[in-house]
């Protein structure tokens, strides 16, 4: 239970910290931060894993922003399930694999959101959403060694660890 408090704070501030401080800067393409955040879970812990924190971050993304309500939840599911499937199947501790993989998730997740734009009648052409995701793909790629570090290690070892360890207090 603690685990899922933890991750549902990290979607919530890394929500909170993209739609305020992300917002004053004068980029109109900005970083991820919550397509980051299941990215590195989905790697860290398989597609099953991936895919239900896709759904919830999504979820939370849709009924936060208030549009269009489950194109978020599709786009990251999708991207979460993706990467999942790579969990048992790459070092995940050399940083050039965490870095390789958000670039191309990003550029998946932006492809999901040109298909699903198409299918909800808005106009965003291929183009224009391959050039938002090239872009987005860069800063994601760039955040990575800032912040997987710290999240490999709370999920191997910390507090986002699956493992349950004994109380080891002896009071």
């Amino acid at each position: 239970m603690k685990r899922f408090g933890i991750l549902t704070l990290l979607v919530i501030g890394s929500f909170l910290l993209q739609s305020t401080l992300l917002d004053i800067l004068p980029l109109r393409i900005k970083p991820d931060l919550i397509l980051i955040l299941v990215i590195f879970f989905s790697l860290l812990n398989g597609r099953r894993h991936g895919l239900i924190m896709g759904v919830t971050a999504g979820l939370l993304q849709d009924l936060l922003r208030g549009r269009l309500l489950g194109m978020n939840l599709l786009a990251l599911a999708l991207t979460g399930w993706v990467v999942g499937l790579l969990e048992d199947k790459v070092y995940k501790e050399n940083i050039l694999v965490p870095i390789l993989v958000v670039f191309l998730a990003t550029l998946l997740h932006a492809l999901a959101m040109v298909i699903l734009s198409a299918i909800a009648g808005l106009h965003l052409t291929l183009l224009t959403g391959l050039y938002i995701g090239v872009v987005e793909a860069l800063y994601n790629t760039f955040l990575v060694p800032l912040f997987y570090g710290r999240f490999f290690i709370s999920s191997t070892r910390g507090a986002l660890s699956s493992v349950t360890r004994p109380n080891t207090y002896q009071g």
